[in-house]
């Protein structure tokens, strides 16, 4: 059984990678697990559309029975779902017998604080499904005034259930809400075409599960008059836009780049987007801008230009629109010394490196440090480097950079990059792993002794050199932070 509460939902897969020892990999406000062993074949993805609002899609194939023990936290998330294929059971706290959510079944769940609920995947299928949950706490926080409506639509149609017990409603079988979670769980991707692929889909799929619940009827089977051929062709204008990004992009440019109609290009956009073409590009535009912001120094008018406008006043006017705030209010928020920015790698060190240089390089390290607010943790282990590095933005970023320089190792792979809540470690610290695969980390104070030997299998030469072993290290020193703070 998997024990989980509801928490941050990165925090979430990364129980399941640990779990089911998947491969996690961390995008800027996406991630993907992926498993290929004893517990089964297939991936668990997660969006962040904005806080409050993610989407869970499954699409997996497990060895064994999966039950998930969800503990509801006491802001009361509303749970909507969509059985793409197999099917799955839930039980609330009392209920005798587990309640069968089938294929292409519309499901809606409204949790109780304080209880829990019993979620199980059965083995031996194929299960493929797509899980919206809103946090209404978090939702309500939200400067974006779209985020604000879609609360008052759920606090409409569902308030008189948010003071009751656990809400549960299974709907009929519905084409139309099956036509969009079909489409997210296809996309594999976490860039920022898949992110704005699942977006596009999962704001269809929320206001066609709402209608459902409101009608309770069969809707009509819904798609434009596309061949899957061509609707396939649409998805690769992120591609052709983000390879432009800069400049500026007519229809006549896609239209040349398709081979397709602008009327075609416009049905095909709104089906898979819900937006208009020019509002498509417009949100890949921004945000592309939004990742500029948080990976790089980069001033707000070299990112305006970065991403094809010319007039820095219309580039922050349509940002506030869609982001609640100014390029250069964003840019403050993520530069406030409160938040944190972390670079995690892993890399291979030169055949001629002496113990005496690690050394010199662990004591460097200790000295200079605390100097720049620089606190994580270091393991080398048989030639290999993988490291955590969490401070202030630009200091991480200057000191990443001297490290890309250093000839003292080689193939440098970043395992994430990003921005963080709180810190995992109180101070810089040399952790040890053995080759029976026990971790020795200091973290917050305290040393920690993990066992992964369960996880990370034999730790032979090769192995070790893998991208997914350290980002498996990686996840189990993060859920040990979370723990221990």
């Amino acid at each position: 059984m998997l024990g989980l509460k509801e928490d941050n939902p990165l925090k979430m897969l990364r129980e399941f990678s640990v779990h089911l020892n998947g491969d996690l990999i961390e995008n800027f406000g996406a991630a993907k697990m992926t498993i290929d062993n004893q517990h089964g074949k297939g991936h668990i993805s997660l969006y962040e559309l904005i806080p409050g609002f993610s989407a869970w899609v499954y699409n997996i194939e497990l060895a064994n029975e999966l039950i998930i023990n969800l503990e509801f936290s006491k802001d009361r998330p509303y749970y909507f779902g969509y059985n793409v294929s197999g099917h799955q059971f839930q039980k609330f706290p009392g209920e005798k017998k587990r309640q069968v959510i089938q294929q292409n079944q519309n499901f809606i769940i409204i949790s109780e604080p304080g209880t829990s609920s019993e979620f199980v995947v059965p083995s031996g299928i194929h299960y493929k499904c797509c899980y919206l949950i809103i946090n209404p706490v978090q939702l309500a926080n939200s400067k974006i005034q779209s985020k604000t409506r879609l609360l008052e639509q759920l606090k409409e149609t569902f308030g008189e259930f948010d003071s009751k017990p656990p809400y549960r409603y299974f709907g009929d079988i519905d084409t139309r809400i099956g036509s969009y979670a079909e489409i997210i769980v296809k996309n594999s991707r976490t860039d920022i075409v898949g992110r704005l692929t699942t977006e596009g889909a999962v704001l269809n799929m929320l206001a066609s599960q709402i209608a459902a619940h409101d009608q309770d009827n069969r809707t009509e089977s819904f798609r434009p008059q596309l061949t899957k051929s061509e609707l396939s062709k649409i998805t690769d204008i992120g591609d052709y836009v983000i390879n432009h990004i800069s400049e500026k992009i007519t229809m006549q440019d896609i239209m040349g780049y398709l081979s397709m109609s602008p009327k075609k290009i416009q049905a095909g956009i709104q089906y898979l987007y819900g937006s208009s073409a020019n509002d498509y590009i417009t949100k890949l535009r921004l945000e592309h801008a939004k990742e500029l912001m948080h990976a790089t120094d980069m001033s707000i008018s070299e990112v305006c230009y970065g991403v094809g406008y010319q007039s820095r006043s219309y580039f922050s006017k349509i940002f506030k629109e869609m982001h609640g705030l100014l390029p250069s209010d964003y840019k403050k928020y993520y530069l406030n010394e409160n938040l944190l920015f972390d670079i995690s790698y892993r890399s291979l060190a030169v055949d001629s490196l002496t113990n005496k240089q690690v050394d010199w390089i662990v004591n460097t390290a200790r000295e200079m440090n605390p100097e720049f607010n620089i606190t994580g943790s270091l393991i080398f282990h048989r030639n290999i480097f993988f490291q955590i590095i969490e401070g202030p933005k630009k200091e991480v970023l200057q000191l990443y950079e001297n490290i890309t320089k250093d000839k003292r190792h080689t193939d440098v792979q970043i395992m994430w990059k990003g921005y963080k809540v709180k810190r995992d470690f109180e101070d810089w610290a040399m952790a040890t792993l053995s080759d029976d695969g026990n971790l020795e980390v200091s973290i917050q104070g305290d040393t920690k002794n993990l066992e992964l030997s369960h996880v990370l299998g034999k730790l032979d030469k090769s192995s070790l050199a893998s991208e997914s072993l350290w980002r498996k290290v990686r996840n189990i020193i993060k859920l040990s932070s979370d723990s221990a703070a």
